[in-house]
């Protein structure tokens, strides 16, 4: 999720910064579990009772991938699961009636005045749109720019985004998790790069916030008069 553009660190932005907050504690908070579990049982001994953490193993015991039914013993497990009580529930809400809640316009065209918005819009809003347009559905630019003015997404994307979504997800178990599990040094080194790059991304949104989008926004109310001249 590292990759996705709206985990930024926005302080005047509550979505941003809740979305900060998801992507990054749990790593963080895993990784004083992990690395530092002798001095969290030393300082509350009554309350985290970490007799367990050397015996914690990545993959199953059956072999390195999880299979329904069994390897619940397992990180790779447990986290498979985890995500399957998200992914399912929510890919449910979305083919239901979720898809349709950000829509300016209704099926017979009449605006909607939409209320709600979901990260799949969002995501979609910010560029995933127009590359799932242009590789997968044969879309042209400027229709994928309509659709993102419009909320206007249908099932086919959804459907692309999600499994995509899967993929990147489970597969970031095995080549992100499992080095987090096995090196301290690499645990560290992908929380001070993901921190590294909710700042850059924040730091940049900034400037084009101070230096380009109120230019933007002055040239296109007096375009008149600039032409003119």
């Amino acid at each position: 999720n590292i990759v996705l553009p709206f985990v930024a660190c926005l302080f005047h932005d509550v979505n941003a910064m809740t979305g900060l907050f998801i992507h990054l504690m749990p790593p963080m908070v895993m990784y004083t579990f992990m690395w530092h579990s002798e001095d969290i049982r030393s300082a509350w001994p009554e309350v985290f009772r970490l007799t367990y953490m050397d015996r914690i193993h990545f993959f199953p015991e059956a072999g390195p991938f999880f299979v329904p039914g069994s390897g619940l013993d397992s990180v790779v497990g447990n986290a498979t699961v985890l995500y399957l009580l998200w992914w399912i529930p929510y890919v449910c809400f979305m083919l239901l009636f979720g898809i349709d809640l950000p829509k300016k316009f209704k099926y017979d065209g009449t605006p909607n005045n939409p209320k709600w918005d979901t990260v799949f819009h969002s995501t979609m809003r910010q560029g995933a749109c127009i590359l799932i347009g242009r590789t997968f559905r044969g879309r042209s630019k400027r229709e994928s720019l309509q659709q993102m003015e419009e909320n206007n997404f249908d099932l086919v994307d959804f459907l692309i985004y999600m499994g995509f979504h899967m993929i990147a997800a489970l597969s970031a178990f095995y080549l992100i998790g499992y080095p987090c599990f096995e090196s301290q040094k690499f645990h560290l080194f992908m929380l001070i790069f993901v921190a590294w790059l909710a700042v850059t991304r924040g730091s940049s949104r900034y400037t084009y916030y101070t230096t380009k989008m109120y230019s933007r926004a002055l040239r296109k109310e007096f375009a008149d008069q600039l032409e003119e001249k």
